[in-house]
Formats: C-alpha cells, sequence, structure tokens
C-alpha cells in the first residue's frame, strides 16, 4: 500500500491531490453540511420540499426552466417572446442564469430543475470553502486542518445564510479568493493572469456582484500594497541589473518599471481593463438593456444617513441571529456573522508580536472602510451600483467576512505567541459582551444567540489555550476544532434558512399543462403566438410553463411597459413586475392574445368572448374570439394616446377610440345602493366612484357592500382601487368570487350578466387602515360598439410569413398611416418596408412603451429585426483582447526562454548579460541548495516519532 500510495503522489493527478488535501477537506466537510441542511428541511432526495422561496420561487426556477428549453433546442439566446410580452433574453441571462455551472440543468430536465437549483447552491458553497482555503494556502503559506476550518466558516457566513437563495450572487462569493490571490501576485510577482481570468469569469456569471468586486480590489490592492511595501521600494527581479547600464537610468518608463508601486499600479490597472475587455460580449449588450430598465434607476442621497450604530453592528457577528433580507424594520444589520472563532480570534490578531504594526494598521483601516460602507447611506448607495436595493442590502458583506477570516487565520497560526492569560482575557471579553449585550438589549439578539454564542467561545478558548501548550498535538487539535466548526455551523445556522415549498406543489401540473400546450400547437403549427393562464402560481409563469405571456417579474424588464400594464389593469409594482388576470376584450387584442388557459374553479368564461377548445383534470384551453395579430394598421391618433388617467377603463377606452374611431367602448355602472359596518356616512361622488369614509371605531372590524344592477346583457368588470382593501367578494345569483388585490390593484372579470340582474361587491377594510376613501369603477363591454372597431382592426392585420425569436416578417394593409404593434419598445429593433429601413423619425413609441410605425397607405411588405445593441461592438473588443493577451503570453514566454539563453551562452562583455549571468546561476546554486537541504530534512522528519512529526509540522 505504501508503494502505491508512493507511486499516486508522483503522478500528476495525485500530486495535485496531496498538495491539495486539506482545500478538499474543506470541501467535503461542507459537502456534509449541505447533506445535514438538505436533510433537515427534507429536501429532495430526502423528502419533497424544495429549496425555492422568495425571487428564487418566483423569478430565478421558471427562468432556469427556460433556460433549459432554449438549450434543448427550442430558441435562441437573444430575444424571448416568454414573459412581458418579449424582451431581451440576454438580459435575464447575464443577470441570473449566467454562472458556469448553469449548464448542469441539462442533466437534471425540467422537470426537475428544483434540485438542480439546490445542487448549484450548496456546489458554490463548497467551492467557497475549498477557493478560501486555497487562498490561505497560496497566500499566507499554510495548509492544515486549520485552512479547512476557515474554509468552511467562509462558505457557510452570514452572507449566505441570508442570500444562499438568490444563486447568482454566489459565483462571486466562489471567485472572490482567486481574484484577491491575482492582486497579490501582481504586487508581489507582476503576473496578472490569475486576476485577469478570475475577474472575467466573476464578470461574465454575474456583471452587477462583480462591480462590487472591482470597488473592493481597487480598495484591497491599496491596502495589500502598503500592508507589505513603501511607495519607494524598488523592483527585485531580472530588470535590477538594467541600473547598472547608465542608458536604462532615466525616463518615465524606467520610473514605472523600476519602483513596484507604479508598476504594479499599472500592471493592475491594464489587467482590470483587459478582464472587462475580455467580456465585453456580455457587458456592453447589458449595459443597453440595463438602460431601459429599473435595476439602474436611482438618486443619489442628499443627506448623510448612519445606520448603524458599532454595538449593534459587533452583536451581529454572532451565532444563531437572523438573517437580514429586507431593507425596512429593526433589525436591518449587516450579514456579518462568520463563526464564534472569529471574534475570538479578532483581538487576538491584534496582541500577536510577529504581526507588524503596519499589518495591523492596515487591516484596521480597511475593516474601517468596510464598516463605514455598511453604516454611510453615500457609500451603501455607490457600492450598489448608485442604487439603494429595495430589499436583501447590503449584499457585499461576504468581502468583509473574507477580511476578518484572513485575520483570525493569521492570528491562529501564531497563537503559541499568546500568553494564557492573554487568551483568558479576549474569551471572557467576548463572553462578557454577549452577556452586556443580552442585559442591554440589541436589535437581533435572542437567548438563542446567548447561549450558543457563550458556549462556543468556552470552547474554542479552551482549544486554543491547549494549543498554546508546545507539547500538545497541534494536529489533533486543529482537527478537532474543524469538527467543532462543523457542528457550530451545524447548530447555529441550520434554523435559519427558510425551505417550505412542496415540490409536488410546484411541478404537479406541468405534464397537463404541456397536453394541452401540444394539442393548441398543432393547431397552430407553429408555437409562435401568445397565450396566458387566469390564475399563475408564479411571477414567471411564462417561462416556467414555457409558453408566450406578457406576465413578468425580472430585474430586467422594462420599466415603461411596467408603467404601461399597471395603467390598462394588470397587477403589478409600477416597477418591474406585471401579471395577467382574465383581462377584457380590448386588452386580449391589443396584447395579441391567441389562447387563454383557465385554472380557476370560480371563474365561468363568456362563451361570446371565448371557445373552448379541450380540457384536462387542471386547465381549460379556450381561443379568443377576438384575436389580433401582433401587428396591426390603425388611425395615427394612436400616436397621442395619454396612459395618465388612474382609470384603466378610461384608459383601454381611449386606445380603442383613438385607434379606431369608436368611443366608450367600456360604460360606467353606478352604484345602486350600499351597505357599511362600523363606518360613519359614506359621501359618494358618483362622477369620480370615490367613496370618503371614516372608522366609527378603529378597534373594531369595519366592511363596506356596494350593490349594483346590470344595465344590459353583458360582460362585466371590476377595478378597486385603495390602500385600506386586501380582499373582497363579488357576489350574484350565478356565481361567488373571492379576489386578493393587496396593494396590487388589477381588472376583475365579473362575467356575463343579464339585463336587471343584481351583483354586490364586500370589500372589508384592514383593519390597520388609515385611509379615508375607495376608488370602486364597475365597467360593461359595449359588444356591439367593440365589434365595429376590431373588424376595422382586424383588416389592418398582419399576414405573418416569418415569425422567429429575433425576425418577423409579413404583409400589411395600411389605411391612416400608422402601424401599431404589442412588441415592447426597444431600440434593438429595427424595422424594414418594402426592403427599406424605415428612419427613426417614423418609429414611435406608443403609451410609452410599444413600438409603432409610421407607414404610407397602401399594402407593404414588413420586416422587423432584432439585434442586441452592442453585442457586435463587444464581441469585436473580446475577440481582439483575447488575441492580444494570447500574444502577449506568448512573447512574454518566448522572451523569458531568449534572455535566459543569452544569460547562459554569452561570450561577450556585455555588463548588463554578465550581472544578468552571474545572478542566474547565484540563483540556481541557491537553489539546489535548498532543494538539497529539504531532502535532507524530509529524511530526517521521516525518522521521527509520532510527536515529534506533530512538532515538525507546526515548523513546515
Amino acid at each position: 500500500m505504501k508503494e502505491k500510495f508512493e507511486k499516486f503522489k508522483k503522478n500528476r493527478f495525485g500530486k495535485i491531490i496531496v498538495e491539495n488535501q486539506f482545500v478538499l477537506l474543506s470541501l467535503f466537510c461542507s459537502a456534509l453540511l449541505s447533506v445535514l441542511i438538505a436533510f433537515c428541511f427534507e429536501l429532495h432526495p430526502f423528502g419533497d420540499r424544495v429549496i425555492l422561496r422568495m425571487d428564487l420561487y418566483h423569478q430565478y426556477g421558471p427562468l432556469f426552466a427556460e433556460l433549459y428549453e432554449r438549450i434543448k433546442g427550442s430558441g435562441g439566446f437573444l430575444y424571448s417572446w416568454c414573459s412581458g410580452g418579449g424582451s431581451s433574453f440576454l438580459g435575464n441571462f447575464y443577470n441570473y442564469l449566467s454562472s458556469p455551472l448553469s449548464i448542469c440543468v441539462i442533466a437534471f430536465g425540467h422537470k426537475n430543475i428544483t434540485e438542480a437549483i439546490s445542487f448549484m447552491i450548496f456546489t458554490k458553497a463548497c467551492l467557497s470553502s475549498a477557493t478560501f482555503s486555497y487562498y490561505l494556502k497560496k497566500s499566507i503559506g499554510k495548509s492544515n486542518y486549520l485552512t479547512a476550518a476557515f474554509g468552511v466558516l467562509y462558505a457557510f457566513s452570514g452572507y449566505f445564510i441570508a442570500y444562499y437563495w438568490n444563486l447568482m450572487w454566489l459565483d462571486a462569493m466562489v471567485l472572490l479568493p482567486l481574484v484577491i490571490l491575482g492582486i497579490e501576485k501582481i504586487i508581489k510577482k507582476g503576473k496578472p493572469s490569475l486576476y485577469i481570468v478570475t475577474l472575467a469569469l466573476t464578470m461574465f456569471s454575474n456583471y452587477y456582484m462583480s462591480y462590487m468586486v472591482c470597488i473592493f480590489s481597487v480598495i484591497y490592492f491599496i491596502f495589500y500594497y502598503f500592508c507589505n511595501f513603501k511607495v519607494t521600494d524598488k523592483l527585485n527581479d531580472y530588470r535590477k541589473p538594467l541600473e547598472m547600464d547608465k542608458s536604462f537610468n532615466k525616463g518615465l518608463i524606467y520610473k514605472v518599471r523600476s519602483n513596484r508601486f507604479l508598476n504594479s499600479a499599472l500592471i493592475f490597472g491594464l489587467a482590470s481593463i483587459a478582464a472587462a475587455a475580455l467580456t465585453a460580449f456580455a457587458l456592453i449588450p447589458t449595459r443597453y438593456i440595463l438602460s431601459s430598465c429599473s435595476a439602474t434607476s436611482g438618486t443619489f442621497p442628499e443627506k448623510l444617513d448612519v445606520y448603524n450604530n458599532l454595538f449593534d453592528f459587533i452583536i451581529n457577528h454572532f451565532a444563531d441571529l437572523s438573517p437580514t433580507i429586507r431593507s425596512s424594520g429593526d433589525s436591518v444589520l449587516p450579514n456579518v456573522y462568520s463563526g464564534v472563532l472569529t471574534v475570538l480570534l479578532i483581538p487576538i490578531f491584534y496582541f500577536t508580536k510577529s504581526i507588524s504594526l503596519r499589518e495591523k494598521i492596515s487591516y484596521t483601516c480597511i475593516v474601517a472602510v468596510m464598516f463605514l460602507s455598511f453604516n454611510l447611506n453615500y457609500l451603501n448607495y455607490i457600492w450598489h451600483g448608485l442604487h439603494f436595493p429595495n430589499d436583501l442590502p447590503y449584499r457585499f458583506s461576504f468581502m468583509y467576512s473574507f477580511l476578518i477570516l484572513t485575520m483570525g487565520f493569521k492570528a491562529i497560526i501564531r497563537i503559541k505567541e499568546i500568553s494564557p492569560k492573554i487568551l483568558l482575557l479576549c474569551g471572557m471579553g467576548v463572553a462578557s459582551f454577549v452577556i452586556i449585550a443580552e442585559k442591554v438589549g440589541q436589535k437581533n439578539l435572542d437567548v438563542n444567540t446567548v447561549f450558543i454564542s457563550l458556549a462556543f467561545a468556552v470552547i474554542y478558548t479552551v482549544l486554543l489555550y491547549v494549543m498554546t501548550n508546545k507539547k500538545a498535538q497541534v494536529k489533533s487539535i486543529s482537527l478537532f476544532l474543524l469538527c467543532m466548526v462543523v457542528c457550530e455551523y451545524a447548530i447555529a445556522s441550520t434554523d435559519n434558512y427558510e425551505m417550505n415549498q412542496d415540490k409536488t406543489n410546484y411541478v404537479s401540473d406541468l405534464g397537463d399543462f404541456n397536453e394541452l400546450k401540444d394539442k393548441v400547437d398543432a393547431i397552430e403549427q407553429s408555437s409562435y403566438y401568445r397565450m396566458e393562464l387566469t390564475d399563475l402560481r408564479t411571477r414567471m409563469d411564462p417561462s416556467w410553463y414555457y409558453y408566450n405571456g406578457v406576465s413578468v417579474f425580472s430585474s430586467m424588464a422594462y420599466e415603461k411597459l411596467s408603467n404601461l400594464q399597471q395603467d390598462l389593469g394588470l397587477a403589478g409594482n409600477f416597477i418591474n413586475s406585471y401579471t395577467y388576470n382574465l383581462q377584457t376584450p380590448v386588452y386580449n387584442s391589443m396584447f395579441s392574445l391567441k389562447y387563454v388557459f383557465n385554472n380557476m374553479d370560480d371563474i365561468i368564461m363568456n362563451d361570446d368572448l371565448f371557445t373552448k377548445i379541450d380540457s384536462n383534470d387542471t386547465f381549460e384551453a379556450y381561443s379568443n374570439n377576438y384575436w389580433l395579430p401582433i401587428a396591426f394598421a390603425c388611425k395615427n391618433k394612436l400616436s397621442n394616446w395619454d396612459i395618465n388617467s388612474g382609470n384603466p377603463f378610461d384608459v383601454q377606452n381611449q386606445f380603442f377610440a383613438l385607434a379606431t374611431g369608436i368611443e366608450d367602448v367600456f360604460k360606467r355602472v353606478p352604484i345602486n345602493d350600499l351597505y357599511s359596518t362600523n363606518i360613519d356616512p359614506i359621501a359618494y361622488d358618483e362622477y369620480s366612484d370615490y367613496l370618503y369614509f371614516q372608522k366609527t371605531d378603529i378597534d373594531l372590524s369595519s366592511d363596506i357592500t356596494t350593490f349594483f344592477k346590470a344595465e344590459e346583457t353583458a360582460n362585466y368588470y371590476l377595478y378597486v382601487e385603495s390602500g385600506a382593501v386586501d380582499t373582497l367578494t363579488i357576489g350574484n345569483a350565478m356565481n361567488t368570487m373571492v379576489r386578493n388585490i393587496g396593494d396590487e390593484e388589477f381588472i376583475i372579470d365579473i362575467g356575463k350578466m343579464e339585463k336587471d340582474d343584481m351583483f354586490n361587491i364586500s370589500i372589508p377594510i384592514n383593519d390597520d387602515s388609515t385611509a379615508d376613501g375607495i376608488s370602486i369603477y364597475v365597467y360593461y363591454l359595449d359588444k356591439a360598439e367593440f365589434e365595429k372597431g376590431y373588424e376595422y382592426l382586424k383588416d389592418g392585420s398582419l399576414e405573418t410569413e416569418k415569425f422567429e425569436d429575433t425576425v418577423i416578417e409579413g404583409k400589411i394593409n395600411v389605411n391612416d398611416g400608422f402601424i401599431y404593434t404589442s412588441i415592447p419598445y426597444d431600440k434593438g429593433w429595427k424595422v424594414e418596408i418594402d426592403g427599406k429601413e424605415v428612419d427613426k423619425e417614423d418609429i414611435m413609441i406608443v403609451g410609452g412603451a410599444l413600438l409603432g410605425v409610421k407607414c404610407d397607405n397602401g399594402t407593404h411588405s414588413i420586416t422587423f429585426k432584432y439585434t442586441p445593441r452592442g453585442l457586435k461592438t463587444g464581441i469585436l473588443i473580446s475577440v481582439c483582447t483575447l488575441i492580444i493577451l494570447l500574444v502577449i503570453a506568448f512573447i512574454s514566454k518566448k522572451f523569458e526562454l531568449f534572455d535566459t539563453y543569452l544569460i547562459m551562452f554569452d561570450k561577450t562583455n556585455n555588463p548588463v548579460l554578465s550581472s544578468k549571468k552571474l545572478e542566474l546561476i547565484e540563483y540556481q546554486n541557491s537553489f539546489a541548495l535548498q532543494q538539497q537541504n529539504n531532502a535532507s530534512f524530509i529524511k530526517t522528519v521521516e525518522e521521527k516519532t509520532d510527536s515529534e512529526l506533530d512538532e515538525a509540522d507546526d515548523i513546515l
């Protein structure tokens, strides 16, 4: 066995394994923690739960399903018609899906996307553990059980506990140690390759997090340089003999080459530019996409604001604290927990004599910069891309954890320098701080935090005390400390994750949907048509089920289109999401919705408006009797459409009137009667449909019931606007519906009513409501007038000849000089009419968000083509940069070999080469002697007893 092991160590793979055994051990321990978390929360395969929560449930999960379908061959990567009525898929890809690990969705399949996401999250945690351990090994020169322990501390720190479900951010956490190692190599050796590759990979995997990594890289470069060198230090490498030649000892180039700071700064700057240029194919198109969404909107704060005090900040370093994921509330603190051991080691770091004063001051400064970044609104705004996030604050806190863990590791490897008295004092100080915090009170502290933090503070103090003993088995104690780190995270962190969704609820109806969708595809002979569901489980169901819909929830959504959709009566946040509920015929026509799948039991589809195609246990498929294509000719007055009415029926009425000349297809229905409970007499403004009310007793529940009488046989619709309403009940002789509207009001299809039918709307008022009014809009569709306008628009319909992701072609007959499309406006779309590109001034923005085209009357061939702005330029820059870097690498290698050849075989009296030759020979002799001494030392060590081996390990 010994011979086999020796043979294994000699081959390339075995050598890598042995050299990185503690890096792999750290990864293995993180994998064990991942399995434990999965087991505790009954994730697959231990139960039916899935890791999905919040945005991972509503956004990322469906988008990964869409990515799977596109990789499988069902679409390109430039544009998607799935969500939002159409948008750049590149935007969603580079914001959510561009991690190299995303390719694993192929192995899991659509139905098992939930398991693929779990795999990616825990794999990234394990890789974070490995990269941090590797950083400690290469930067500090230690590789042992302590290295593995600190890798685990980094991987499952407070940042991961809070934001594990934002899996697209975890790549930056994985790559940060390698980026930092690359910076150190630039400063120490002038070698930028590691930095360029890892920073470029960070930029590709998530442009948003790479922005923060770039800020931290600049800060770290300054910190690390002045921590180890002076600004006047000279380079001590093969270029030094050039000083012997006076012709080289002058000019700016020589000063930059010979001065370590200037040389390092230049290489760092150029390497950063090179990394950005390598990923220009991703960064430049993304920059254009961001210009039309809400992700970059923000205003620099006018006044300086301080968020938290130092006391609360320090307490948040302890165990079992609830993670911060909201930007509002009393306990908005950065997620900086990195293990109780780290808290104990930070004061020890400052007591360690072998750590220079320069290094202590440098670390104090950079930690202070991070603390100020957490607590000053100016800096916080800059860190988050000149934007205050709606939620999920302090998204760069893992960088702070990186710093304090590095400090802690530098302290623990020198623990023998610390006297037991100092160690005991530090342990008592940590314990006392926790006890005082419990008495004084803190935003995020509870009894579990106190007991767990105290218990592990005692355990770690005892272990560190034992390690100070020179006769102690350091290796065994280090292994036990690694086990304690894993135990701490298992006890203190496991209950702070949230995984309570069942896989069955998420995926069980996918088969039923695909069954009906396949039948509709067969009818259409294509999949390029729009459809929607009457009830969406996630905000991105079009991506999850992979159909072309209008609903969306994405940071990359067009902000102006979000505004328009909410003005038209969709549920939305007016920023980056809007969700379809069964809408009016006007809306369905103007957004080219050809099919609606009904999956709500209390919705009765009006057979005057829809025709049933098929059904199964979950869905009923209906076709829209008044469908219009994605583009149609209409009156040119539509370019003056005003969407700022506040009443969605007025907005739709105006659209229809401007497009067709037919006004008021929606007729208002006044309130017939009303009753209320615990409400003072109500003032009703019949012109604005506004009810003014005041609670009689604010401590009692209140409700208002309004009654309406159907004025004609027609389909009726309701829109209620008020901050005082969460749910409402609509009742008539045929049906009762309950709708939850919350703070995202939307048009509700009440259904078909016969003339003189009565129906009522019951509205409970929020118990904590301070609102003093409700707008209740009830309208019915004048079907006869609507059909007149529909026939007019149908005559100008686009006859589609080709429909692909990025190209639409067809013929259209224009009567009044204008073409309306339900294509979201994007400057990436180009329009050709009869083979000639339309001038920019003839491209119109309809309703602030949709693409319109001015056109001469007559029949025309029209083509819409989409190309992401900046893509070609970005690809060109990236390719050129890659070629330049490869040429530089090749030339550098050649020059290195050429210099060596000249030095070794120089027969001249060239003072420069002669000096280089002497230096190289001296180096080779020194290296040979060092190798000989190492071999002698290893032979001696092999003869030692086990106890002596531990001491030798410390020496190494």
